[in-house]
């Protein structure tokens, strides 16, 4: 399998690491596709860092601001901020004044764009950038329901829908004191790979309780749920290379809040079980 399942590791448990791929970052990675090279990385920047010039990638890319504040192409993004660049997109002149932690999804190996161009020009095709959006700035969206999910009160903000795929990328709200009802219910799948990082809160599902910093990819077809949580949640949640469409059991399974961490974790990843209280990456 090109890009194994994670699910769900907690960012905390991640040591930083020198980024190969940018000089003068940290990262801790999230998850890997072997054959591509795509992923999905936090990256840490120092304060006063810089890159001077025009430094575009072969890959495209979307981003979430986590903490700190940063400027690229005279934009400032600040926490909240999301953004996507296609294939070959410039990145002039990035400032980090005070320090920033990003989420950052590749989808291709993040090698400069000289490395790739024809390449780069493929997976750009049909795709406009999304230089600076504030999630802050969104309303909230309550009217978009999959009835199987009600118990949750779940609203969401939609940040990004690939006009090529289909693939969506949005922020996602769940309600406190959220369960199924009977504390049972079915199970959900879906056709494409999702991901997702929990931003806030805490989500309990088939594998233990999320909390800020837990995240996880999914391949297609896996069955997960049910969902309740106790003190409401926020994530960022991507389905990869196609449609959202959820497919539920007809069976019902049972749910419970002290369900015990059970994880599924590829045999890479460095996992050290240091969290850190306070700390949401």
């Amino acid at each position: 399998m090109a890009r194994e399942q994670v699910e769900f590791v907690q960012a905390q448990d991640l040591e930083w690491q020198p980024d190969p791929q940018f000089e003068g970052a940290e990262c801790k990675l999230l998850s890997l596709d072997t054959d591509t090279g795509a992923r999905t990385q936090l990256q840490r920047y120092r304060p006063g860092h810089t890159a001077e010039g025009d430094n575009p990638l072969c890959c495209g890319e979307e981003f979430y601001l986590l903490a700190g504040s940063f400027y690229l192409n005279n934009f400032e993004y600040s926490a909240g901020c999301y953004g996507y660049l296609p294939a070959g997109h410039a990145r002039q002149r990035l400032f980090v004044p005070d320090g920033a932690v990003l989420l950052r999804f590749f989808d291709h190996l993040p090698a400069p764009l000289s490395t790739d161009p024809d390449g780069a020009t493929a997976r750009a095709e049909g795709r406009e950038a999304i230089a600076c959006l504030d999630s802050y700035r969104m309303s909230w969206d309550y009217s978009v329901h999959d009835i199987k999910l009600a118990h949750l009160g779940f609203a969401r903000k939609n940040l990004r829908i690939d006009p090529v795929t289909g693939q969506r990328t949005f922020l996602f709200m769940t309600s406190p004191q959220a369960h199924p009802t009977n504390y049972q219910g079915p199970q959900e799948s879906h056709p494409t790979p999702e991901e997702a990082y929990q931003l806030h809160g805490d989500l309990t599902g088939h594998v233990g309780t999320m909390y800020a910093g837990a995240y996880f990819w999914r391949p297609p077809h896996i069955p997960h749920g049910p969902f309740g949580t106790r003190g409401g949640s926020l994530s960022l949640i991507r389905f990869v290379d196609g449609a959202h469409v959820n497919i539920w059991s007809k069976e019902a399974h049972a749910f419970s809040y002290q369900q015990p961490y059970q994880p599924v974790l590829p045999e890479w990843m460095p996992v050290t079980s240091q969290s850190t209280p306070g700390e949401n990456y």
